[in-house]
Order: C-alpha cells, then structure tokens, then sequence
C-alpha cells in the first residue's frame, strides 16, 4: 500500500522520515517481538520529492508499506486516535495514494527485513564525500629497487618500467569506488575517445602508499602485494534504460594495457601516479580517511628508467638460463618472477655466484636457491638481498661447515628413501599462472596418480599448473565485467600452446576431476624414456583406454581421462579372471547401485595389507575398512566386502564403467580413500537453514553450538577430551598429536585438573597447540556454522545386494524396504559395534533444496536367521535396492560411486514438516555443434569455459542469503529456481551445461546477513544486517576475541639458528622426567653425551628449513610480512581469513600433506627397521636411542623456531618403539 506525504518539513532527510514511522510501526500495536506469527518488524520505505533552491524536499513524499492491513492501521492511528507523525517540529499529512506500488516492490517489502536508517544514512554521507574525481598526467609501472649488496635502511627508488602520460590531454582520472573497495584510475578522454582503459586498485591490495612531489610533480606511490586489475571500457556505448542490461558485462578485463605494457607487467606492477596538481595529493589524502584506507605517508621517492625488463635484457636471461639443469632454472626464474630480484641483479651481481653454485653441487643447487627464495621474501629489514644469499649457502655464515650436511649427508639416505618412499606420493613443481604474472612454487610432496607413477624418476617432466586471480583467488566478476576474452586469451593460449620454463616446454596433458574444481591441470614436457621411447601427452591420453563412446563430447571425453589422474595411492593387482562385471539393480535415470559394486573379504584384507605397508600409522587401525573408493582400468566408484564371495574376487556394475581400458590381463586396484571409521556429522549453514524451515527451532542449534563451544574450552581439562577434540576435527593428524597424547597418558603425564601422577602438560608446547586447535574449531563454529552433532554420523553409501542374492536363486533373504536403512559403527576404541535403530534423518552436502533431508527408519541389528548381504559390514551406511527411485537420488541427486551421507540420530534435529524430494532431470549432455569428434583443443576450449562459468559457490551463496532475506525462507521462489541452478553447475564438468550467474535470481536487498562478515577481511558496518534467523543467532553468539592465542612461533627472517646449551640441566622438562623410567629400562641410561645430541644439527637445520619454507608457501596472502605460525602447521589449520573458503580449504589440505611427508621423512631417518611388521629388538632399541637424542636436541633448542615441533616428531619416535619394545601400554 502506498499513503503519499504531505507538510514535510523542507530540512527533513529521508532517515528523518523513516525513523519517526519506524519508531511507530515497530512500537506497540504494530509489532510484538514475542509473537511467533510476526517474527520481522514491518519493512516498509520512505521517499521524498526533490526540494528547490537549497532545501532538501519539497514537502512531499511517499510511504509504501507491504500491505494494506499495516496501512489501515496507521491511518486509523493519525486520525482516528489522533496521534501525529512529526518530524523536526512539523506535523505531517498522511493520505491514502489512488495508484498501487509495484508487485515486485511489494513482495520486497513483503520478504526482506527492514534495515535501522543509521548505516543507510552513514553509508550515503560517505558516498557523497567520495564522489569526486582527481586529475591524473601520467601513470608510471615498476619496481622499488635498492642494489643487492644495499642495506634494507638505504632509500629505494622507482624504476619506471613502463608509463602512460596523459599530461597534455588532462584526460586521467582517478576516483574511489567505496562499494567495491577498490580505487580506479581510467585512461582516456570520454569527449574525443571511443574505448578507454582502467586500472583498478583494490583497497586490500595495498601495501603501503606514500605521497611526495618530486621536481615539482606531484605524485602517489602505490606499493601493491599483487597487480592491479587492468580493464577497457567503450565509453559511448548505447544505452536502453535498463539499468540492469546497461550496467552489466561494459568493461572488458585485461592482462595489460598495450604490447608494450605486456612486456613488463609480469615483472613490474607498482605504481607511481603523476597528479596534475600540488592540491590533488592533499584532496588524495583526505579521501584516504573518508573511504577508509591506509593513511599515505610523506616521502621523497626519486625515479629513474633502470630498463630491468626490456625485451633485451629478458632475452639476455633466457640464454643464460639455458646453461642449467631444469630444477636449478625453476628456481632461478621463481626469483625472477616472484618480484625479489632483477635481471641487472642476475646478470650482474648474483651471476657469479649462481654459476659457482652450480658448478660445485650441480642439481642440489635447486634446494639452497628454493632456501634462498623463501630467504629474500621473509628478510630481515636490515639484510641485503646478498645477506640472504649468503646465508642459504652450504657454508653460509647461518651455520658454518655443518650447513653442507644439509645437501650432501643425506644424497644417499635420499636415493635409498626412493625406494622406500611412499609411492602415493612424488615431489612436484607448481606454476600459476594469474592474469599478468608467472607464479613458481615448489617443489614439494603432491599425490601421485595411475599415470605419473609409469614413469617413476621422470617426475619433475610432470608439473602442476593453476590459472587463478591475481590474489591466487579463483576468478570471480563483477556484473559490470566481462572475463570472457581474457580467459580465452590468457588461460585458452597457455592450455592449447603451451608454454616454455627453465629451458623446457611444457604442454597439456589433463586434469583430474577434483583438480578442475580447483582450476589446476597437469602439463608435462615431453621426454624420452629408457624402455618406451618418447613419452608425449598424446601419446599418455591415446594409452589410457577406448574413449569412443563419449569423443563427440569434451566434458565428457576429458571427465573420463580425469580418472586416470585422479589422486589415488596403488595396491594391489589382479589378474582378469579375479573380477567380473554384474548387472546393475533399478531401471531409468534412478539405479539402485549407480557406482558400487562388491570384493571377496580375502581381497579386501590384501588391499589394506598393501595401503598399511605404505603408511605406517594405519597399522594402528584396528577395525579394518570394509569398503573403498577405487580406480581400476575403466572403472570407479565404491566397492565394498561381500561375505559371500570366496578366494580373490572383485565384481563390478556397468554403472562404473567409465571408458574400455585396452590392456586388462594384469591391472592394479588404485585406492583413491577407505573407510575405516565413521566420520562427524556436521551442521552447517545450508543444511541448519533448511532444516529451521522444516520446523526445527533455533533453540535447539544454539544449544548444540553452546554444547560444541563448551566441549572446545574445557577440552583443556583432560587428555582424553582434547585426544576426542583432535580427532573430532581431524586435527594435529600431521604430526601424531592425539598418538602423542595418548602415550603421554599412558606414561602418567596428564593435563591441569587431572592431577596425574607424573605431572600435567600445562606450560608445554602441547597446551599451546590445544589453544590453536580451540580457536580452529571456535572459529569454525561461528563462521562456517560447522557444530558435531550428536548421535550423527557421515557414512559413505553402498547398496543392498539383497536383491541381486534372490536373483541369484538365494531364498530367505533379508532385506531391507523402502525408507530403511542399515548402519553399524564401530570406533576403533569401541569394544562391541552399535547398530542404529529407529528414525532418523539423511542427507547429503550440499543440501540445497527442502526435500534434499528425508526421514528413513535404521532397521538395527538384521535378524540372524536369515540371510542378510550387510551383516557384519561396520561404518558404511546401506540403502535399500527396491522402491520406484533410489533414495541416495533424493538426497541433492547422489549417487554411491563415494558420495557420504550424513545420518542424524539425534531426535531434537529431525525435520517435523514432511518436504518431497527434488525431481533431478539432467539437462543432457553438450556435443560440439558440428558433430565431429573431441580433440584436446575441445578440452582446452572447455576448460576456459569451465573457469568462466564456475559459479556454484556463487550460486550457493545467494541462495543462502535469500533464503535469509525472505519470509519464506528456502521455500522461496527464487531459492528454488537456484536449487535447480546448483544441481545443473554440480554436473557441469561431466555435461558442458554452464549456468549463466547473470541471469539468476537476485538478492531481494543489497545488504547481507551479519552471518557473511565471517567471509570479508574488512567488514562494514554499513554492508550488513542483523539475521533474524538461525543463522544470525548462532554467529552472534560466540565471541572469538575471549580466547587468547599464546605468543606465535613464526620463521624468523634471518634463519634457524642453533643455540648453546642453557644452563639448565637438560631433560628436566616433565615430559623427559616422566619418560625416564622407560628409558633407562630399555636404553639403561638418560642423559645423553653433548656430542650425541649435536650429531642431531644437521637433521633439525633441514626440517627447519623445510617447515619454514611450509611456512612460507602456505600462507593465503602473497606479502613477504605473512607467514604461518608453527603451531598452525603442526596442527593443521589456517588461521587467517579468506573471501573464498575453498581456497583457504584447499591450501590446508596442501599444507597437512606437505607437513606430513615432512614429519615422516624425520620419523623415517629416525627409525627405519628393515621389515616394518616385525622390528627387531636391536632395530627398535637403536631408534629409541635415536629418537631419544633428537628429543633432547629439540629441547635444548626450544626458543628457536621449529625446534619445539622437530621434538614432537622425536617424541612420537620415543613411544613407538617404547610401545614396540613393550615398555609402553598405549
């Protein structure tokens, strides 16, 4: 309803109005906050026409409200009960409107909360100052440069690369975009120029800024972590009037401005800013505060055209490159292009020197400059570049003769490692490539895969490429820009020509599927081998099977070749008469055993014998998995154990079937995971929003987070909880932790309240490892609303075989009924399995639709006497093959090839509104449009178009804050729309559908739920609102700022040191006292000989240096003053904030494998008896002396970096073979 406004005083603002009616209508009589059928304040909103000569309005308006009952009733107040709307001392008219706002308006209205005018008018008074435009004469690219042998206190100058002057013409300008966050400077003239170009500065990206005038010129430095985005604009384009076409895809991204430009931008991306007036950097300085960016400071910046990246000078590196072998070169140019030096410094001052460290450890010389990278990035401001050099070097000053034991006394233990090594497992180089820039990484440990493992010592010939953003976040565009014409150029020409580094040329080979979500493929250079002759990608993809049933379809020609380089660990293989293909149950769209098939319990018992010879840790499972995700030949998907079958046996279904494999006399089983125990079910924010719509109440999540955040603070109190903490949240897995713990338990240490026998860990490197642990799982609570849940857990699917058996002639079988599933759980500390009986609910992440929870009955225990394909099969949860549909395709469109399904038990949770499930139609598969047949320049094409159109976060993300926005919730017309939408993006790689973002449903407000600043770096007040929904409370609700985090142990710049002794009497630590009577009954002693524990040096300075390089290399931001803290590695998180959390997910999981191989690779050198599974006594009593002496050196050392972690991987040396020699019950 619309009432129009009249007598408005002339000085009144729109927030005036609107806070004299929100007072009224969200007052009594209009609105109970109690009173569960009006759970939002009125919505409503406030217009006033424009005013004349001065004043603000001209005393009339608008007030539309979402319908007509809210409207009767404020009449009925003003002049029926006569009490006015008064604003600044006038009364004002209130009359009812003839016309009816528009339906779109009124829904709005209808849905959306209503928002405290304060941010609104705040938010508008800091546009208003901002709308100003500054006049720009030149813009300047290069670098801050000071000569290598200059101390880091000398002044550094701008080397102008590169420039733009617009001097004469006055046609830059530079202007603040305070919505986006970014300051923009476009370069061209709108009067006499068709196209212009743009460079956009994101106010994050800032380092530093300074303002100066040199010689008279007015200027800005912008000191940038990344580059700039560059982007072209057509001025005069046509307008139609919409302001939703006209703004959208009308600036073009960039990966330069000019060919000239192209040159250098790899290289250099500061900026120097030529104003046009002295005013102009004051009016600058002031808009710095207003928008709320970093203050410039004052200073003399000299500049000068040093020229380090003309296309001569390149030229000259690249032939001197060429005279390396390939590893020395990768990281020769990783200091090249990761800004840290320049072509004068290599060719000049470090030439020498490089070429001299060449000659003296050839290919070693890759592992001191990968030292030497980390070294110049993380300096201390008093060294020189040279300092840093000299410090990586064998002899360097950082530890004298002893640093040469770090490349040369463990050559040998190297190549014997080799062939113990797990060979799920090689060390790879990584390269990113962003819109301008050549990132280099590496090398260090990534899972293998079927193909690399062919070709075993040809590893570094295989290499690891990203395309992503040039903050190494995945691409994401604004309404306004269009990426298309970038990515075919920047990413289309890399994929379908390759590209040339250290000497090399690489080209595409694939990708695996997990990969591409992640927008990485494999490249490889070509190479000739021994056996096979020349190895070529060509040659690989035409090797890996028959894939002429799917060739007319690149997504799903390349999803096929993506499993032969999914990330799988070997282990064993099987002739052709050990497996066999059956038939699939169910018919149409909806199969009952899409992607699982079955395995004899003696081949189940080979694969995990095979898996354990590889990982040490497993053999500490003790209930063994009954089912895993494989790859073999063709075929993936789940396979899980058939009691029934005899000898070594695997039968597979078509539905695995992916492509025909041409060789199948011999082929391994390649394990990609296994389920040996249950995992934590988990609420999170999609599945908490629908569930509260299905009729849970929000009291019962927040008492669950309450639950789950308490359980985090106190699990200080006791070993045992914070050992169930750990590997609730899969934490300090890396490093043993909860092994540590629990051997430390069992040797009478324990924590404060304990008050254990041999003392509490209180004040140890342990506790400060809790409080890292705490705050990760703290933090995930509030900003990613992930609580346990209770009685839940996440089961991988299999279907019932039951069918099959009866098919089979079998008769007295049990089976299970629609609705009805089996689930039996056993922990490895359970002493008898639990069988789930009674209702409970399923799901599968991510949920996105209402109906994507369904509620089933768990039928318990299966009677004994019958028989019953599932008796016996312990942490799998089994799904009924009978019924129309199968129930894993209700739940998000799943599927049992190692989809995980979440079981909820816990009663309070379950949804009391009935929701039928989502029909999931596929949209069918794209082919190319002139029907011809795929090659790899398809697959390139649709990797492009892959990265451009990756857009299911986006799409999740609005569907959750709509959801919010709205009344109805998940049930809204719009999130329904994006349900379908999300279904269609998660089936993208295998169909070739894209989803156009675009043309999606829109926020109904501009402002996000308060629940989204866990996501922004830099949040604002005035981008938010209160969620009334659950997810608000819950965020609201915890407070991260209580829980201190202890002092942080980050690499210091100048490089671990080893320290003298203190003067303490060494193993006087409670942990070392506690372990002494274990000790001197084995080892018959406990102190150890000075010179014994200084042997440890050469072994702690390279897990030092390989920690500080994880450090390093794994923190989310590029700025040489971010790195990761020891603890964070150790325990394995990632504490700070990311807009993306798949990027932050995904550098963890990099980071937990790096940290682990290292972790192994001490444990290894430590300890390594000749047959794993039966040590002998000598074997484990040498290694407890071993690890016993690494223990105490990393005590001795415990104030330099990485010491204290390098004693925890002694430590968990030390109860190993105590436990092995049986001097330890653990």
């Amino acid at each position: 309803m619309e009432i129009e406004l009249a007598d408005v005083s002339f000085d009144a603002s729109v927030w005036d109005v609107k806070r004299a009616f929100g007072a009224i209508l969200h007052g009594d009589g209009f609105y109970n906050p109690s009173d569960p059928k009006t759970p939002r304040a009125v919505n409503f909103k406030v217009t006033l026409n424009p005013g004349i000569g001065g004043v603000r309005n001209n005393g009339s308006g608008s007030l539309i409200l979402p319908n007509r009952k809210v409207g009767d009733k404020l009449l009925k107040r003003v002049y029926e009960e006569g009490k006015p709307v008064i604003v600044n001392g006038r009364r004002m008219r209130l009359f009812r409107a003839k016309k009816m706002p528009g339906r779109g308006l009124r829904e709005t209205l209808e849905k959306t909360p209503y928002l405290e005018p304060d941010e609104e008018e705040k938010h508008e008074e800091k546009l208003c100052k901002l709308d100003l435009g500054l006049h720009v004469d030149k813009v300047q690219f290069g670098v801050f440069y000071r000569p290598p042998d200059a101390p880091m206190t000398s002044p550094r100058i701008f080397s102008n690369e590169y420039e733009i002057s617009h001097r004469n013409k006055g046609a830059g300008l530079l202007w603040f975009e305070y919505d986006h966050k970014l300051i923009r400077i476009q370069v061209g003239d709108r009067m006499t120029e068709q196209i212009g170009s743009n460079i956009a500065i994101a106010f994050s990206n800032i380092r530093r800024l300074a303002v100066g005038i040199d010689f008279g010129n007015p200027f800005v430095c912008f000191d940038l972590l990344t580059p700039p985005m560059f982007e072209r604009e057509r001025f005069n384009r046509t307008l139609t009037g919409d302001d939703w076409r006209d703004q959208r895809k009308f600036r073009q991204r960039l990966d330069s401005l000019t060919p000239a430009h192209a040159v250098v931008a790899p290289y250099a991306h500061h900026m120097r800013v030529i104003m046009h007036t002295e005013s102009d950097i004051q009016t600058f300085v002031r808009l710095c505060e207003v928008a709320e960016v970093q203050r410039p400071i004052f200073a003399n910046v000299d500049a000068f055209n040093k020229g380090f990246f003309s296309p001569k000078q390149l030229h000259k590196f690249h032939i001197w490159l060429k005279q390396f072998d390939w590893p020395v070169a990768f990281q020769i140019e990783a200091l090249l292009r990761g800004g840290f030096m320049t072509t004068e410094d290599m060719l000049g001052y470090f030439r020498p020197h490089l070429e001299k460290l060449y000659k003296d450890l050839g290919s070693r010389a890759a592992v001191v400059l990968r030292t030497f990278c980390e070294a110049v990035r993380t300096r201390n401001p008093k060294d020189s570049v040279a300092d840093c050099f000299q410090r990586s070097l064998p002899d360097g000053s950082r530890c004298d003769k002893s640093g040469k034991l770090i490349v040369k006394k463990f050559a040998d233990d190297d190549e014997k490692g080799e062939q113990k090594r797990d060979m799920g497992k090689f060390q790879c180089h990584h390269v990113t490539f962003t819109p301008t820039r050549v990132i280099l990484e590496g090398p260090y440990v990534s899972v293998s895969n079927r193909v690399i493992r062919q070709f075993v010592g040809f590893e570094d010939h295989f290499i690891r490429v990203d395309f992503r953003d040039e903050d190494r976040l995945q691409y994401r565009w604004t309404r306004e820009v269009d990426g298309t014409t970038l990515l075919e150029e920047r990413i289309g020409g890399v994929l379908k020509e390759g590209f040339e580094l250290g000497g090399r040329r690489f080209e595409f080979l694939a990708y695996s599927s997990s990969a591409l979500r992640e927008h990485a493929v494999w490249f490889m250079n070509p190479f000739e081998h021994p056996t096979q002759g020349t190895i070529t990608s060509q040659r690989i993809r035409d090797g890996l099977g028959d894939f002429s049933s799917v060739i007319m379809y690149p997504s799903k020609y390349a999803a096929r070749l993506a499993q032969a380089f999914t990330a799988t660990d070997p282990s064993v293989s099987i002739t052709r008469d050990q497996w066999e293909e059956m038939d699939d149950m169910g018919e149409g769209d909806y199969l009952f055993t899409d992607g699982v098939g079955t395995i004899s319990s003696e081949l189940g018992e080979m694969i995990w014998e095979a898996l354990c010879t590889a990982k040490d840790a497993l053999r500490r499972v003790v209930v063994k998995p009954h089912a895993y995700q494989i790859r073999f030949l063709g075929y993936k998907g789940v396979v899980v154990v058939d009691h029934r079958l005899e000898g070594i046996k695997m039968r597979l279904r078509p539905s695995m079937n992916k492509f025909e494999a041409l060789d199948k006399d011999v082929a391994p089983i390649e394990i990609a995971r296994w389920f040996d125990k249950p995992g934590t079910s988990y609420l999170n924010k999609a599945l908490i929003m629908i569930l509260e719509d299905r009729g849970v109440d929000q009291k019962v999540f927040l008492k669950l987070q309450e639950l789950a955040a308490a359980k985090t603070t106190t699990a200080s109190d006791s070993i045992e909880e914070t050992v169930q903490l750990l590997k609730t949240h899969n934490l300090g897995t890396s490093f043993g932790i909860p092994w540590i713990l629990q051997g430390l338990r069992a040797a009478g240490l324990g924590m404060g309240p304990e008050r254990a026998p041999a003392g509490d860990l209180s004040g140890t490197f342990l506790q400060s490892l809790i409080l890292f642990a705490q705050h990760h799982v703290l933090r995930d609570i509030k900003h990613g609303a992930r609580i346990p849940i209770p009685d839940s857990y996440l089961l991988v699917g299999v279907a019932d075989e039951g069918p099959a058996y009866e098919a089979e002639g079998l008769k007295d079988v049990f089976m299970l009924e629609k609705d009805e599933i089996y689930v039996c759980i056993q922990n490895d500390e359970d002493g008898e399995p639990t069988y789930l009986k009674g209702i409970v609910s399923i799901s599968r992440s991510p949920v996105v639709h209402p109906g994507d929870v369904q509620r089933v009955k768990a039928i318990g225990e299966p009677p004994a006497d019958k028989i019953c394909f599932f008796r016996g099969l312990k942490n799998v949860v089994v799904l009924p093959s009978v019924g129309t549909r199968s129930l894993a395709s209700m739940l998000g469109g799943g599927d049992l090839d190692g989809d995980l399904y979440s079981i909820i038990k816990y009663n309070p949770l379950l949804p009391t509104l009935h929701q039928d499930p989502m029909e999931y139609k596929g949209v069918g598969t794209r082919r190319l449009p002139d029907g011809r047949e795929s090659t790899v320049n398809d697959i390139c094409d649709f990797i492009v178009e892959y990265i451009n159109s990756d857009v299911l976060g986006l799409l999740s993300d609005r569907h959750l804050m709509i959801a919010d926005q709205s009344k109805e919730g998940t049930r809204d017309e719009s999130c329904i729309q994006l349900a379908k939408l999300c279904s269609q993006a998660v089936d993208y790689p295998k169909n070739g559908v894209p989803v156009d973002i675009f043309d999606s449903p829109r926020l109904l407000i501009r402002e996000k739920p308060d629940w989204k600043k866990a996501e922004d770096s830099d949040p604002r007040d005035t981008d938010y609102y209160y969620s009334s929904r659950a997810l608000g409370v819950l965020f609201r609700s915890i407070d991260l700022n209580n829980l201190k985090l202890p002092a942080s142990s980050t690499p210091v710049p100048n490089g671990g040191v080893v320290l003298a002794p203190k003067r303490e009497q060494p193993l006087s630590d409670v942990i070392s006292l506690a372990l002494r009577p274990l000790i001197e009954r084995q080892l018959h002693y406990f102190y150890n000989d000075d010179r014994n524990v200084a042997d440890m040096t050469a072994l702690f300075l390279r897990y030092e240096k390989e920690l500080r390089y994880i450090c390093v290399t794994h923190a989310l931001s590029d700025a040489p003053d971010i790195r990761l803290q020891e603890e964070e590695v150790v325990v394995g998180t990632i504490l700070a904030v990311c807009s993306q959390v798949r990027w932050r997910r995904d550098r963890m999981h990099r980071m937990k494998l790096h940290s682990s191989e290292l972790a192994r690779d001490v444990q290894r050198r430590l300890f390594q008896p000749v047959d794993v599974l039966h040590p002998e006594q000598g074997e484990l009593l040498y290694g407890l002396s071993q690890a016993w002496l690494a223990w105490d050196f990393g005590m001795r050392n415990r104030g330099v970096f990485g010491a204290q972690s390098f004693s925890l991987v002694a430590l968990n040396v030390v109860l190993d073979t105590l436990s092995k020699l049986g001097g330890l019950v653990i």
